[in-house]
């Protein structure tokens, strides 16, 4: 079956269903530099899913960063880019108002002894104007819900795969653990992130964790594909079976055009 053309230039709509197709740091394409302002509201503005990096910057300013603190010297000023360039690209654009679906992941890599109170509310300051359409997510539940309750209009979402978590898992195979692990770390995170190697890999045994998080009223976003090669986009088929609500991938409008190209078997 061939899906029907969606509203959203990356959203597969597939037997009533829908799968988002997330821009990985705020990219379309994969040939696109991560974090572009241009590519950020583009995406919003169309009404799709975006994903960006947030680090805690010099004097506690919020950046569109992925690197770590000890990177910093290694980049001039100028990469700098703080996190409230959104809401001026936004402005500089005209646009005053989101598609509904319009989704943008802050994807927040301090921990809560980084990112203190100050921190989060210039965070909050600056998503203000577009707060409904913001996920804020991490490892760190605490940074999370730091920042989140700052505006009621925040959505959360929660990443439990840390790398002592992963090998836990590994370990015990002890999956309702993790689950349950995951479900308490932050109550109101509406969207859990898994590694798409674990959810693979755990199918492949028999266990599916994405109806386990399903039946526990949340939904999941596998992380990261890269772009629509064979081995990708199998596994990106095999993730839309197992009822993922949303792929990261470095290459969505790619993996877009792959998956409408090619019918299901």
């Amino acid at each position: 079956m061939t899906p029907a053309p969606p509203p959203t230039p990356t959203d597969i709509h597939i037997d009533g269903r829908v799968i988002r197709l997330k821009w990985h740091r705020a990219r379309r394409t994969a040939t696109d530099a991560p974090f572009t302002p241009g590519r950020i509201v583009e995406g919003l503005a169309c009404g799709a899913s975006v994903e960006i990096d947030v680090r805690t910057g010099p004097g506690g300013v919020p950046l569109i960063r992925h690197d770590p603190l000890r990177w910093w010297r290694r980049v001039r000023p100028v990469n700098l880019m703080p996190l409230s360039v959104i809401g001026e690209e936004l402005g500089s654009r005209g646009v005053v108002e989101l598609p509904a679906e319009a989704r943008l992941q802050l994807d927040i890599k301090d921990t809560a002894r980084v990112l203190t109170t100050d921190v989060a509310q210039q965070i909050s300051a600056a998503v203000n104007s577009f707060a409904d359409a913001v996920i804020v997510s991490g490892n760190d539940p605490v940074a999370v819900a730091r920042i989140a309750k700052q505006d009621p209009r925040t959505a959360t979402g929660h990443d439990p795969c840390t790398r002592s978590a992963v090998r836990r898992l590994r370990r015990t195979g002890d999956v309702d653990g993790f689950v349950s692990a995951a479900l308490e770390a932050d109550r109101a995170a509406g969207i859990i992130y898994l590694d798409h190697r674990i959810i693979l890999a755990l199918a492949a045994t028999g266990r599916d964790i994405v109806a386990s998080f399903h039946a526990a009223g949340r939904q999941v976003d596998a992380f990261t594909l890269t772009g629509p090669d064979p081995e990708t986009l199998g596994q990106a088929r095999a993730l839309i079976d197992l009822g993922a609500d949303q792929i990261t991938t470095d290459d969505p409008e790619g993996m877009y055009r792959a998956l409408r190209s090619v019918p299901r078997t």
